[in-house]
């Protein structure tokens, strides 16, 4: 008899397009296989529309899923400081969900949390091995973004959760029976207080389907860029605005015929904005297929100005060789080579410069395409390292027995 595991994630781990999303999806898919797994989850956004696809695309998994709608505003914000550990933590709460959890724990072998806002679900006299999955070093997301701030009062919002992150990062980390994360949060959370036993290192891949697929061309594309990612979360969107506002204008003016395709969900009122000012960017939100977008852009960016852990949407382009210009947070947890593998710019005048080059240089373009793809193919497997968490989570569950 196969053992029961259940998954406690932050948003529906459905379609696997983007971000931590296509981590989340494999994980999943890949444990379906190995366990009875029961899914507790909120639905945020559009992810009611995508409910029945999860459950065609895993049949055998049962799904308990209720609609939380809290949006990240200074009202919530002061609620959160009532009602829970943290803002975002506040915001993937409901009651249902959390009945539901606490019943199906009762009954589980092994609790993974997916995401450190859902550990508030494990109840915490449960007795049975927890995982925590840690996306990235949380309380280092908040405190990096209250270092590019835009003025006293978001950084004394930020300074204030920061703090309250890492308190509940730390406990949340010291409380879980091993924690997952990549080798750069393990330095950040060791650091903070989190013993180094606790933690078994995994990386967030990406969508690695884009290997099968022929060989971008030069010639195909045209003056465009491609961004990818999910548009709610703070840093990329911080980034984007970034990009429109200092490194669009210096490519207009170099390239005025030159295109940008936003791809994601969760665009706020602030992107709109910026994208509708800078003219020839376009959001098109969720789209099915990505793939008539590679083909027509030239150069894939992530223009990030903070963060943690790996970037799912820097290896998704490697895996498809559309070669990409990020900053040195993007590239953050990734063994590539700069200038080879990727290209890096922090400042705007370098990011432009990178840009430029490889719209005009096809030998460049070509070379960062295949040593890119080539990296990615070779270093970044998923099979391989699922297997070893599935390894590890049978000795949790073994040990306790």
């Amino acid at each position: 008899m196969r053992s029961r595991l259940v998954f406690i994630t932050n948003q529906l781990p459905y379609p696997p397009q983007s971000g931590g999303v296509i981590k989340s999806w494999r994980l999943l898919s890949f444990l379906a296989g190995r366990f009875d797994v029961e899914v507790i989850s909120p639905l945020k956004g559009d992810d009611a529309l995508h409910v029945g696809e999860l459950q065609a695309a895993l049949p055998a998994v049962k799904i308990c899923a209720a609609p939380v709608e809290r949006p990240r505003t200074a009202l919530n914000f002061l609620r959160s400081l009532i009602a829970a550990p943290t803002l975002n933590a506040y915001r993937t709460a409901n009651r249902e969900l959390h009945i539901t959890a606490a019943k199906a724990i009762s009954t589980a072998d092994l609790v993974l949390v997916d995401h450190l806002e859902a550990f508030p679900y494990v109840p915490k006299d449960t007795a049975i091995p927890v995982v925590l999955h840690q996306h990235n070093a949380e309380f280092a997301m908040w405190e990096r973004s209250r270092a590019v701030a835009g003025n006293w009062s978001q950084r004394v919002v930020l300074s204030l959760e920061a703090a309250r992150v890492k308190r509940f990062e730390v406990y949340a980390c010291r409380r879980a029976t091993m924690v997952l994360a990549a080798p750069n949060d393990q330095h950040e959370l060791a650091l903070a207080g989190v013993p180094l036993d606790r933690f078994k290192t995994t990386f967030h891949l990406g969508d690695d389907g884009g290997l099968a697929a022929p060989p971008l061309q030069y010639g195909d594309a045209g003056d465009n860029l491609l961004y990818v990612g999910t548009l709610s979360w703070p840093a990329n969107s911080d980034g984007l605005i970034w990009f429109l506002a200092e490194v669009w204008p210096l490519l207009r003016a170099a390239r005025p015929a030159i295109t940008l395709d936003i791809l994601g969900r969760g665009a706020d009122d602030r992107l709109k904005a910026a994208v509708a000012k800078a003219g020839g960017a376009t959001i098109h939100g969720f789209v099915d297929d990505i793939e008539p977008f590679y083909r027509k852009s030239r150069v894939f960016i992530a223009p990030l100005r903070f963060g943690s852990g790996t970037k799912v949407k820097v290896l998704t382009a490697l895996y498809r060789g559309l070669p990409c210009v990020t900053t040195s947070y993007g590239t953050e947890g990734l063994d590539l080579v700069p200038g080879t593998e990727v290209l890096v710019a922090d400042d705007a005048a370098g990011t432009a410069a990178h840009i430029l080059a490889l719209l005009s240089d096809r030998s460049k373009w070509e070379s960062l395409r295949d040593a890119s793809r080539q990296k990615a193919a070779h270093t970044y497997s998923w099979n391989l390292m699922l297997e070893s968490h599935v390894k590890d989570f049978l000795g949790l569950i073994g040990r306790r027995s």
